[in-house]
């Protein structure tokens, strides 16, 4: 349009004219390119072309491009917008100087006036325009120039090949993926940046199948994936935390004879420690080593972090060393990391000088060292750092507020947590789901439930989306046979949010319904959670155990088993105790016996205390003794506890007392152990050859008085051993019913030893039988009666149980410390052995 707008290329590199107020010596120190310097170091005389009266505007031109490579971009801002004339040389130029910097709002804003004015870019300007719109994510100019690119034919040959991958990676980075999967089909001819770019359009938009498909389509089409390639993917994989195909696409890699840099290592690394799997970012670290690749900083920081959440001191301090021999010690990642890593492992006061050799602290610097000491319990420490941050210029956030309100509550001074929590917003800071999150879970784990659940419920009010962080914080609180109703709240809101297909969740679900008595409702989760796992089998496993049903412990093991998933440690201790309960001790054993071979699981003390179950409960008593005398392992309280629940079962006096001895032994001040111990002696006199155990008199023993809870009309009510029924008729109906059941009474506990540790004749009614009294008479609509107990039924309370759900054909729910009783028809699930 306006002639021949270029010159020779060397033109542009001539010794720049007199006039120009720019020695060589200033180009040299200003880094200007070696394409972009003089070439003669002539300083008197102006251009060749310029003497033979070459046009004004091409001698700006270079004015521009020289005042650009020198660094000095205002000047050739300011030639430009002087220029009379613009060609496309002209605009080229400008448009260069600032692609070249990266100020891509003035290289899109210049295009725009560019094609305003009538010049239209060439193949080579589209291009670098075209890579502009993709960093600033501007899909309308960049549609623009695919549109004028496919008109002025930049876009059908094969030397096209570039302007179509600038096309490529514009829609990729805009999330056009189909766009930019349509250009990808129509391109003639692909080079190894076309395929990287459609991999990582792929990879961003979680695309990780398709991704794979074209990694093997480039290959079968003779393109070999180089080391962009394979980082594209392994780095995507890894920060989804789909670490297993990562690691599968790492030895892929060496397989194809690419090695991994250290891009490649730093991702794993850095997938691992994100994951919580700490241990394997380590060891990928260590192969990283010894492949010979040097780790750079942001490596050497995520390896610390590995080592700060196993809190190994060791590793992580030797890490140090290294970052200060290759230099990185003082940058900000590697600092924030080593006051982490020190914090986590207790040293506060290595973590705090770390934290002041930092020359440019951010926010991640003064967080970490918040939380440092408020993980150390030094809140009033981290509470100083605090309130400093602003007069340093740091902006606090929502992560510095809740790491206050967090440390305050994780050290039971929960009246300044909730202080901070209720003020943050009032200095600017948005409370965010985990300010909730944190206490809700500070509450259960300072036992304080039904606030946990206030906070839940005033959560929601305030339109906060719970997460799946908040669902298993909450849980917990209410796995028990009195929040039953709660579970289920609960559950409402986790369908509400569409969090259920969440497999923790799922899992906590169960296990919470299971323990609310509701087994029905465990099964229904059950059987809607797709993605099952060996948590999700041991969660219902565990659940049928709980409520007494052995039968179906089996037939949930087996159809693990066809289902593929490996049995665990949970899995083989259930099932061993399944077998007990049913009587099939061959079979249990059978399990015992070959786990190691079978299932890769090492027999522990949980296997020994179910198989002492399992023998003890068909009165096997001396084969579950020689089990204990004959285990690799030092039998714990629950072996012994195991022992004695059989011999007393079964009437052993001798092997009882000595159980009870041995538990004294390894619990000398647990008063109910004491007593049990007393009783046996009791009976057992001076007949049988056990050690003679000093016991404390029965006031000191008896330290806590027995109680019981139970929920009546969505209220939960508290009773103790030797309280007074509440109204004269509840104590007319408990006598008449007393009177009653009294021949039934007098046989209960034929065959088993006696060794409660408080008679009623002593200390009073025992605190569920006037629960069950109480729960009778004042929630007549209500079939299921649900107590929680702090210690052991006595065989009296359990008989009286079972003739009271028989009479009035109710549902009786009582966990004690140890088992679950479900009474039903005259009948309990744990078949009166407990």
């Amino acid at each position: 349009r306006h002639g021949r707008l270029q010159e020779p290329a060397m033109a542009l590199a001539q010794a720049p004219p007199p006039w120009l107020a720019l020695s060589l010596d200033e180009a040299r120190s200003a880094h200007v390119p070696h394409h972009a310097r003089p070439v003669q170091e002539t300083r008197a005389r102006p251009p060749a072309s310029f003497a033979r009266g070459e046009p004004r505007f091409v001698s700006e031109t270079k004015l521009i491009t020289f005042h650009s490579s020198a660094g000095r971009l205002g000047a050739a801002r300011e030639v430009f917008d002087g220029m009379g004339h613009r060609d496309l040389l002209a605009w080229s130029a400008m448009i260069g100087a600032y692609a070249t910097r990266g100020i891509f709002h003035e290289v899109l804003a210049l295009a725009v006036s560019m094609i305003g004015e009538g010049v239209l870019p060439d193949r080579f300007l589209i291009t670098r325009i075209l890579q502009a719109c993709a960093y600033a994510e501007d899909q309308r100019l960049g549609s623009v120039l695919h549109s004028m690119a496919i008109r002025r034919g930049f876009m059908g040959r094969v030397k096209d090949v570039p302007v179509g991958n600038s096309v490529l990676v514009m829609y990729v980075k805009c999330g056009e993926l189909g766009r930019a999967r349509a250009v990808f089909d129509k391109m003639r001819r692909r080079d190894l940046g076309t395929w990287n770019s459609m991999i990582f359009g792929c990879c961003r938009s979680c695309q990780w199948e398709e991704a794979r498909r074209l990694l093997d389509e480039m290959r079968r089409e003779g393109t070999e994936p180089g080391v962009v390639t394979w980082n594209t993917l392994i780095s995507s994989y890894a920060r989804s935390g789909d670490l297993d195909v990562a690691v599968d696409l790492l030895g892929q890699m060496e397989e194809c004879g690419v090695e991994p840099d250290v891009v490649t290592w730093t991702s794993l690394v850095s997938g691992f420690v994100h994951s919580d799997r700490g241990d394997e970012a380590l060891q990928c670290f260590i192969r990283m080593r010894v492949a010979g690749v040097e780790p750079n900083g942001m490596t050497i920081a995520c390896a610390i972090s590995a080592c700060a959440s196993l809190k190994l001191l060791r590793q992580g301090s030797q890490l140090h060393c290294h970052a200060i021999k290759i230099g990185t010690v003082n940058n900000v990642l590697s600092g924030n990391s080593l006051v982490d890593m020190y914090a986590k492992c207790g040293e506060i006061v290595a973590a705090y000088r770390i934290f002041n050799e930092i020359p440019e602290k951010d926010i991640f610097s003064w967080n970490s060292m918040v939380a440092g000491y408020a993980q150390a319990g030094y809140c009033g420490k981290a509470y100083e750092l605090f309130c400093k941050m602003e007069s340093y210029g740091i902006q606090r956030n929502v992560i510095t507020w809740n790491t206050m309100i967090s440390g305050y509550i994780r050290n039971g001074d929960d009246e300044r947590a909730f202080e901070l929590f209720q003020t943050m917003e009032s200095y600017g800071v948005k409370k965010d789901t985990a300010s909730w999150n944190i206490l809700i879970a500070g509450s259960v784990h300072n036992g304080y439930f039904d606030r946990a659940l206030r906070i839940f419920r005033q959560m929601q009010s305030v339109l906060i989306k719970p997460d799946y962080i908040t669902i298993l914080s909450i849980i917990p609180a209410f796995a028990n046979l009195v929040a039953a109703w709660k579970v289920r709240e609960i559950h409402a809101c986790i369908f509400h949010h569409n969090l259920e297909m969440d497999g923790k969740i799922a899992n906590a679900l169960i296990n919470a319904y299971s323990k609310s008595g509701d087994l029905a409702g465990a099964c229904a989760v059950f059987d809607r959670h797709s993605s099952r796992n060996t948590i999700s089998w041991n969660c219902i496993i565990v659940a049928h155990l709980l409520h007494g049903s052995p039968t179906k412990v089996v037939d949930y093991f087996f159809k693990m088993k066809q289902q593929g998933v490996l049995p665990d440690h949970t899995t083989l201790t259930a099932v061993i105790r399944a077998y007990g309960m049913e009587g099939m001790v061959s079979e249990g054993r059978e399990i015992f016996l070959n786990m190691d071979k079978d299932y890769n699981v090492t027999p522990d003390l949980d296997h020994y205390a179910a198989m002492v179950d399992l023998l003890g409960r068909s009165g096997r008593l001396q084969e579950a003794y020689a089990i204990i005398d004959e285990m690799p392992l030092a039998p714990n309280l629950t072996l012994w506890e195991s022992l004695l629940t059989s011999a007393r079962m079964h009437g052993n006096v001798r092997l009882a007392l000595l159980a009870a001895t041995e538990m004294s032994m390894i619990e000398p001040n647990d008063p109910r152990i004491q007593v049990v111990v007393s009783s046996l002696q009791d009976l057992a006199g001076q007949s049988f050859d056990v050690p003679k155990v000093t016991v404390h008199s029965k006031e000191r023993m008896l330290g806590g008085v027995e109680s019981c809870s139970t929920e009546i009309r969505n209220m939960v009510y508290l009773f103790s051993t030797g309280d007074k029924v509440a109204s004269e008729h509840e104590a007319a109906e408990l006598k008449l019913m007393m009177i009653e059941m009294g021949p039934s009474m007098l046989s209960a506990g034929n065959g088993t030893l006696e060794v409660e540790e408080e008679k009623e004749e002593l200390a009073g009614i025992h605190c569920e039988k006037l629960a069950i009294i109480v729960g009778i008479f004042n929630s007549p609509h209500f079939r299921s009666i649900r107590i929680i107990k702090t210690a052991r039924m006595c065989n009296h309370c359990h008989t009286f149980a079972k003739l009271v759900s028989e009479k009035y054909g109710r549902q009786i729910l009582i966990k004690d410390p140890k088992y679950l009783h479900k009474f039903e028809n005259g009948n309990c699930s744990c078949e009166d052995y407990w």
